[in-house]
């Protein structure tokens, strides 16, 4: 393409008639020398990084690794290590995590997050653009204290969307968030509701103990995401997207997930809709996760209220049962309204 703009801007600059319009070709011509160059730039650079990547696997012991040229993670399951490594075009740089084996691993679009299922530990890694690696390890079980969870043997899940990873555990009932800045732990109870929002307004919303309000809507005749084929057929322009997880705490009480925030999405254009498709599809795994953590814990809810008034046993006392009645409450399965009722039943028997 370069040599044909060249070509035209010799011929051109020839014919004194069409003289005036030599510009084009030459503007043309420097446009894809300069493209060609940045594209050639880049493709070593890219080279360069894999390289470094290579030569430092040499000297690393693992058996297995996760990551891409310029951000590795390799783990050695015998000796329960991992060792980060992230590479610039000129050096590669190395971080040894102990007591760490790898269960799984999923990237984000800025960083790796690897889940230690054994020692219930989950890794966040990433590359600071100048080959500087950052790291934190975050230690399930201290989080669960305070959350009077004590952790029973369990398989839990990893999943990344977005930038963003999800940990969540059936059998403990928990949920880990990995955030480009943090990683929250919640209990299952502590999740009242997930809404998701397009330019401030609410387009989804599930909540404890209440229906679906809207749907994952791509517009036209009402297209809800209910997979990854959905259309969107309606034009619209999108600035921002975004996730609000609403919490039961009155210091936290909202997580927000920021999906999209840029330049106005039209989704008329093929381009702007297929980047807005993509990102639904993202959107969609993130709702279902909290969907069915929400579904958990109705059930959970409706199980505790259908349940016999706890009384005291032959061999309890009223002081053991109200104990175990403000566990519940704590655990958020029984609301105060439904504790003061459960005590007042019990302290009138």
């Amino acid at each position: 393409m370069t040599v044909i703009f060249a070509i035209m801007a010799i011929y051109t600059g020839q014919d004194k008639d069409i003289n005036s319009f030599v510009w084009l070709p030459i503007a043309l011509t420097v446009t894809g020398i300069v493209m060609t160059i940045t594209a050639f730039v880049k493709q070593s650079n890219e080279s360069a990084k894999t390289d470094q990547q290579n030569n430092a696997a040499k000297g690393i012991k693992h058996d297995s690794s996760f990551g891409r040229n310029d951000l590795k993670l390799y783990f050695d399951s015998s000796s329960q290590k991992v060792t980060i490594c992230a590479t610039t075009t000129s050096e590669a740089n190395q971080k040894e995590i102990t007591n760490f084996k790898r269960s799984n691993a999923v990237e984000t679009d800025n960083y790796i997050v690897a889940l230690d299922s054994e020692n219930y530990k989950v890794l966040k890694a990433y590359n600071q653009n100048n080959g500087q690696i950052g790291s934190r390890v975050c230690d399930l079980k201290e989080e669960l204290k305070p959350l009077g969870i004590t952790p029973k043997k369990s398989t839990p899940s990893l999943k990344a969307y977005n930038d963003y990873a999800f940990v969540t555990d059936d059998v403990n009932e928990f949920v880990s968030v990995v955030t480009p800045s943090n990683i929250h732990v919640y209990r299952y109870s502590d999740i009242v509701s997930i809404s998701y929002e397009e330019n401030g307004t609410d387009v989804f919303n599930k909540s404890l103990g209440g229906a679906v309000v809207g749907g994952l809507l791509f517009g036209g005749v009402g297209a809800i995401v209910g997979g990854s084929t959905a259309k969107a057929k309606q034009n619209k322009e999108v600035n921002t997207m975004s996730i609000k997880i609403l919490l039961k705490s009155t210091s936290n009480p909202t997580l927000i997930l920021k999906i999209y925030s840029g330049a106005t999405l039209k989704t008329k254009e093929s381009a702007d809709r297929m980047h807005y498709e993509g990102l639904m599809k993202e959107v969609s795994g993130i709702k279902d996760i909290f969907s069915i953590i929400i579904d958990i814990t109705d059930k959970n809810n409706a199980q505790a209220k259908s349940a016999p008034t706890p009384l005291m046993s032959s061999t309890g006392s009223v002081a053991d049962e109200l104990q175990k009645l403000a566990k519940l409450r704590d655990a958020g399965v029984l609301s105060e309204e439904e504790f003061k009722a459960q005590k007042s039943k019990l302290l009138n028997t």
